[in-house]
């Protein structure tokens, strides 16, 4: 079984800067595990949910901008047994690993190294690792190199937008997917340039028609509005069950989907 846990889902530079919410990224396991943007805090965020970093098996990263790699290095070496053995899987866009323009590299030739495979990804790559196979996704972000993911799993297939605009491709990308994880910056009426805001993400649930939608990377004046008055939007508009996770939520993607957060539990058929 699948289970997803939720490292921190706050975004963009000043719910990074304060952190009222986290920004530590998500971790997915099953007879494998994935840290997936590990931003500030997520070395903490891993302790605190008594997840061994010295287990993970891949690491990837979706773009260069600081709240999706800052703990990256520490956690490669992890991933590493303290650099000691040359273990694990690294995927990145190209401005992560190679720089690009005015971005990155974000990881040093020396943590480069430590891994035992590294694969830059861009739009409509995929890729074949542990058991699992990974499609780089298309965005529409300042970093023009960042990517999404699409992870098919053994019973499931999980979606994770990354920041970005809304845009034919981007729905066109995330359709079928029975989880679709979007990083929601912005509130409802307040769209801004490379970021989804509440009405262009309740449009991608509507036309993707997950099983479930789950909400996360919220910034400052979205958490201020609130973020459950965004899912709530959403589910209304969209008719998908959508949630707007907390730090530390976990979700076990059985037969039945069951979510969990420090307090309360809550089970979705």
């Amino acid at each position: 079984m699948t289970t997803i846990t939720f490292l921190g889902t706050g975004g963009g530079r000043f719910a990074t800067i304060y952190q009222p919410r986290n920004t530590g990224g998500i971790y997915i396991t099953n007879e494998w595990r994935i840290h997936l943007d590990p931003g500030p805090g997520a070395l903490v965020n891993l302790s605190r949910a008594s997840i061994d970093p010295g287990k993970t098996d891949a690491i990837l990263i979706s773009h260069c901008h600081p709240d999706h790699y800052t703990d990256a290095e520490i956690l490669i070496e992890g991933m590493a047994r303290g650099g000691f053995r040359k273990r694990g899987i690294l995927i990145g866009s190209e401005s992560v690993l190679q720089g690009s323009g005015n971005f990155g590299p974000a990881i040093s030739s020396y943590h480069l190294g430590l891994p035992e495979k590294i694969k830059v990804m861009s739009k409509g790559s995929s890729a074949n690792v542990i058991g699992l196979s990974i499609e780089a996704t298309p965005t529409r972000h300042s970093d023009p190199t960042g990517i999404g993911f699409k992870l098919h799993t053994r019973d499931d297939t999980i979606s994770y937008v990354g920041d970005s605009e809304l845009g034919p491709d981007i729905i066109e990308a995330h359709k079928g997917s029975r989880v679709l994880i979007i990083c929601l910056t912005r509130p409802i009426g307040s769209r801004i340039p490379y970021h989804m805001c509440t009405e262009d993400a309740a449009i991608l649930v509507e036309k993707t028609l997950p099983e479930v939608a789950i909400l996360t990377h919220f910034g400052m004046k979205l958490l201020h509005e609130g973020a459950e008055k965004q899912s709530a939007y959403i589910e209304k508009q969209s008719g998908v069950r959508t949630i707007a996770a907390t730090d530390l939520m976990t979700v076990n993607l059985g037969k039945t989907m069951r979510f969990r957060d420090r307090t309360r539990t809550e089970n979705r058929a």
